[in-house]
């Protein structure tokens, strides 16, 4: 096996992969046209690519006894897919009634065609085997070049349709995978296309007595490899992408997770009662995290008799001075004052309930949870390294006792260090 057909063969694999998602889809709504479409494209691809090697080329010819049999073999698939490209395209674009009448007239057209490409291949000569250069080798051959000819113009006029209705519909498509999909989708028919192209220039050419062989044999080859790939990709893409989406949102919510512990850790252990006796299952993140959450927000209500309003302040005032500012502020300040009603609980130290703020105690965050997450991972930071956080403690400290007096609140959009917060912006 040379090169070329090791090409083909991963080219096709990668086909295969594709189709095998979908078929996946199919077979939860096997009545559904546009996914037997879809089904039908991926698989004839696959099937050309793979039946396209040299090595796949010279083994069908020596199994069936005639030269050249690949070639129209490998050709009519080719037809075929362009009649399923059509066919998909149908669907995507008119309601399915619609579709289905305009999908059965190009699949009789292109029937015809392939009809056609048998009945050339039939009264023409091809005696002499050629896996890799049959469209130029046999360019002036009586019947042969129509036989040529015939298929590359119905390839490329289903690429070039393919290519205008993918990118237009793309331009509009709401959902970003399917955009990104389609946009590939695309660009694999431009590769497709290209390979008609390619070939056409070097079967002119030898009319014209020149050769461009290398643009049939090498040019054309790479092109239409390349668009399978990109095409099986853009097919597979809307599935996959959206569970790429979910993947990334869960690493990013277990990211939130272990960034919360330092936070959940010092309140814990300044009140145990926080964390209930039942454990939570290790395989149920989801239940993990929220009760991560509710935990983080009874230990902040437990703490708000003995949180300082002085370490606000200073807090405020050193983070100004560090250039802080919406978000990152208040939570450093948030964090502060958390940092010391902790010392202040294990020394048994409390403020009156109008120095320690009003408020239920509630989370800062949004009503839907994804705020208050963001929010809590934000102080919990800062909770743990900020050295806005270490300076306004240790300035604090070194200020005396408190004198009861109400301080000023940082101006952050709470009602309160412990109240409902809804933050300009999240991280």
């Amino acid at each position: 096996m040379n090169d070329q057909s090791a090409f083909h063969l991963i080219c096709s694999a990668f086909g295969w992969v594709a189709f095998a998602v979908k078929l996946r889809d199919l077979r939860r709504a096997p009545r559904n046209p546009m996914r037997r479409a879809i089904c039908s494209t991926l698989f004839l691809a696959s099937v050309c690519v793979f039946c396209a090697a040299p090595a796949v080329i010279g083994l069908l010819n020596r199994l069936t006894g005639v030269a050249n049999f690949a070639a129209p073999l490998v050709y009519c698939l080719l037809v075929a897919l362009g009649a399923s490209c059509h066919v998909l395209l149908a669907y995507w674009r008119w309601p399915a009634e619609q579709a289905l009448t305009i999908a059965r007239r190009w699949t009789l057209a292109y029937a015809v065609i392939v009809m056609a490409l048998v009945a050339l291949f039939a009264v023409g000569e091809a005696p002499v085997e050629r896996r890799v250069d049959f469209d130029t080798y046999y360019a002036d051959t009586p019947y042969i070049a129509g036989f040529v000819l015939l298929y590359l113009l119905a390839v490329a006029v289903a690429m070039a349709v393919q290519v205008r209705m993918c990118w237009g519909w793309a331009r509009v498509a709401g959902r970003p995978w399917l955009r990104r999909g389609l946009w590939l989708i695309g660009l694999g028919a431009l590769g497709a296309l290209g390979f008609s192209v390619a070939k056409l220039a070097a079967v002119v050419a030898r009319w014209c007595g020149t050769d461009w062989d290398w643009l049939s044999s090498r040019l054309a080859p790479v092109l239409a490899l390349l668009g399978l790939v990109v095409s099986a990709v853009g097919y597979a893409l809307p599935v996959l992408g959206d569970h790429l989406s979910g993947l990334r949102g869960w690493v990013e919510r277990y990211r939130a997770y272990r960034a919360l512990y330092p936070l959940w850790d010092a309140l814990r252990r300044a009140t145990p009662a926080i964390v209930p006796p039942t454990r939570v299952p290790w395989w149920d993140f989801e239940l993990r995290l929220t009760r991560r959450l509710a935990e983080i927000n009874d230990g902040r209500l437990a703490l708000r008799a003995h949180a300082d309003p002085r370490v606000a302040e200073t807090a405020l005032r050193l983070g100004r001075e560090a250039g802080l500012t919406g978000v990152d502020l208040c939570a450093t300040v948030d964090a502060a004052r958390l940092r010391a009603a902790v010392a202040a609980k294990a020394a048994n130290v409390r403020f009156p309930p109008d120095a320690a703020g009003t408020g239920h105690g509630g989370a800062r965050g949004g009503t839907d949870g994804i705020g208050e997450l963001a929010w809590l991972v934000t102080v919990s930071r800062a909770f743990a390294a900020s050295p806005v956080v270490a300076a306004a403690l240790a300035r604090a400290a070194g200020d005396g006792e408190a004198d009861g007096t109400e301080l000023p609140t940082p101006a952050c959009g709470s009602r309160g260090v412990f109240g409902r917060f809804r933050p300009a912006r999240t991280r």
